[in-house]
């Protein structure tokens, strides 16, 4: 069964312009699968303190069935790392438009939000990498999938070869990832990746691509590797994490 939570902040770290890694404790019914493990983030509605908590027996009814003006706004994110009871999640930051982004801004040690993931028996993962033992691995990402990349480089074995093509909003983002083994990163500002994805010279060999941004880069970066590189489909990731003009 799922582990429905209300985590409290620890710790706040500006990682950069754009992103800050939150740490957060209450979570010891919860359990990472590792590599890009997704949550549910729950945040409280204005003039609450502490978002309301669905039933975890059946967590998505029960937030359905509440009332709108209290169900608590849901958004999709990823464990970062976890340590016991304590997990990070990093958040990209897009000013206050955003609600999970206007609240990261603001946190700091004491605030709540509630936390919709695997629990510790829970045997299915909200996992998408899933590579077997491919060539080599390409990973494709704008902001918002800069989290889920990075914990996976963590996992790639010493002999691994990675190409990996990442999009930021500001030339402050660009950071150290942990690459193991011949891992190739290319950074892009603001824009031009799925331009820098059809430049590429890549490897021979069809590799294991795991592409996460947004719905239309995404369909971009697809059609590329699967029209012009002739590359299968339905044998890689493909994930629209968030859709432009839409929330979740």
């Amino acid at each position: 069964m799922v582990a429905v939570v209300e985590a409290t902040v620890v710790a706040v770290e500006k990682l950069s312009p754009s992103f800050v890694r939150i740490t957060f404790a209450g979570c010891a019914g919860m359990r990472s699968g590792g590599y890009d493990q997704r949550i549910k983030i729950l945040l409280a509605r204005p003039g609450q303190d502490r978002p309301l908590l669905p039933e975890p027996t059946d967590w998505y009814g029960s937030w359905c069935a509440m009332p709108d003006d209290t169900r608590p706004v849901m958004r999709t994110f990823t464990i970062r790392s976890q340590d016991g009871d304590r997990i990070d999640i990093e958040f990209a930051l897009h000013g206050d438009a955003g609600p999970a982004s206007a609240w990261a801004r603001a946190a700091q040690p004491g605030s709540v939000l509630g936390i919709i993931g695997p629990g510790v028996d829970d045997e299915v993962k909200a996992l998408a990498y899933a590579p077997g033992e491919p060539p080599w691995h390409l990973f494709v990402g704008d902001d918002t999938a800069v989290p889920a990349i990075a914990s996976i480089l963590e996992t790639l074995p010493a002999d691994a070869s990675a190409h990996v093509f990442l999009q930021v909003p500001d030339a402050g983002d660009v950071r150290e990832l942990p690459c193991a083994g011949k891992t190739q990163v290319t950074w892009r500002i603001k824009s031009g990746l799925a331009e820098a994805v059809r430049a590429a010279e890549l490897p021979v060999g069809e590799p294991y691509a795991f592409v996460a941004a947004e719905s239309a880069l995404v369909r971009d970066v697809k059609k590329h590797l699967c029209t012009d590189r002739g590359w299968d489909g339905k044998a890689h990731y493909f994930g629209g994490y968030w859709k432009a003009g839409q929330t979740e």
